[in-house]
């Protein structure tokens, strides 16, 4: 949806710069060019991401939607701060000549109609994903950030609107350009704004950032409340994807839980241990024994673990 609708936007208010000299809408207009841009960036890295692993890939390829929607913001930054702030600047040294008619205001009333309703949509998804958690909370720590960027690039475009709505009608009252051009310096300084958090966001994310932290303190209590496991050590944690988590931790196991269970079985074995190949025979299968409960504690303890937290796509137990 903001990539159809930011398209369209985009023609609009070219349109609509080259009849009025705006550069008040030439900042609008690199604003939706920009976020069309960075949308079907995002939209690519989406589809990437969602790729099953492969041989050279064996947790996947869920961290292409971080490498993409980084691009996304390296292209704000570029396309649309800085040609944005650069055309403000040359509009203070060269003062252009506006001929503001009703066209702009227009267009820009189509675009606060088009952004707008994009917003409310993504910031449907956001609540409908978030829960009990704060709005902006979850927009900080969510892994997937393809839905912070168009809910924040489609929040930005619509105070965008209004700011060069702002400098377009207070130039067209006193006759200066002044306002347009504050209005364009605002403009890109907002896209600028938005791009610096989106890059830090998704560098952290393609470093590996840690799954936030309530998801690890459970899985931590879960697993220190079972009989089998005496002590959890060295937990290491990232995020590989959207919703997609890697959990990893050296476990110290309880060797008499697991044992046990095999209390009968030793009993009857006993009798036949009367001779050293026999001995052998039953530390063979003993130990088999052991290492098959220790696989099936395991197994029902990472079965336990994913129920809990369905996002934990990857489970290391490690015994220490």
């Amino acid at each position: 949806m903001a990539l159809i609708g930011n398209s369209g936007l985009t023609v609009m208010k070219f349109v609509a710069f080259a009849i009025s000299g705006s550069g008040a809408m030439l900042s609008e207009a690199i604003h939706s060019l920009a976020d069309t841009g960075n949308q079907g960036l995002l939209f690519l890295g989406i589809k990437r991401s969602e790729r099953p692993a492969d041989a050279a890939f064996h947790y996947g390829f869920g961290a292409d939607r971080f490498f993409y929607s980084l691009m996304s913001a390296v292209g704000i930054f570029v396309l649309g701060c800085g040609v944005t702030l650069y055309h403000g600047v040359h509009s203070i040294l060269h003062p252009p000549e506006l001929q503001i008619t009703a066209l702009p205001f227009v267009v820009l009333g189509i675009s606060l109609v088009v952004d707008g309703f994009v917003l409310w949509k993504a910031a449907q998804v956001v609540n409908e994903r978030r829960g009990s958690e704060g709005f902006f909370r979850f927009l900080g720590t969510s892994s997937d950030p393809t839905l912070a960027a168009v809910l924040l690039e489609d929040g930005v475009a619509c105070l965008g609107v209004i700011i060069a709505a702002l400098g377009l009608g207070l130039s067209q009252l006193t006759g200066s350009y002044v306002p347009d051009v504050v209005a364009t310096l605002l403009i890109g300084l907002m896209m600028g704004g938005i791009a610096v958090w989106l890059g830090l966001k998704n560098r952290a994310l393609i470093l590996g950032l840690s799954i936030p932290t309530d998801v690890q303190e459970d899985c931590l209590a879960f697993m220190e409340s079972q009989s089998s496991v005496e002590s959890v050590r060295v937990v290491r944690t990232r995020i590989v994807g959207a919703d997609r988590f890697k959990f990893a931790a050296e476990v110290d196991w309880n060797g008499r839980t697991l044992g046990e269970p095999l209390a009968d079985w030793v009993g009857q074995q006993l009798d036949q241990l009367a001779d050293p190949e026999s001995r052998r025979a039953f530390a063979r299968e003993f130990g088999e024994k052991i290492t098959e409960a220790l696989g099936d504690e395991i197994d029902r303890i990472e079965a336990e673990l994913r129920e809990r937290h369905p996002e934990l796509t990857f489970l290391d137990l490690e015994s220490d």
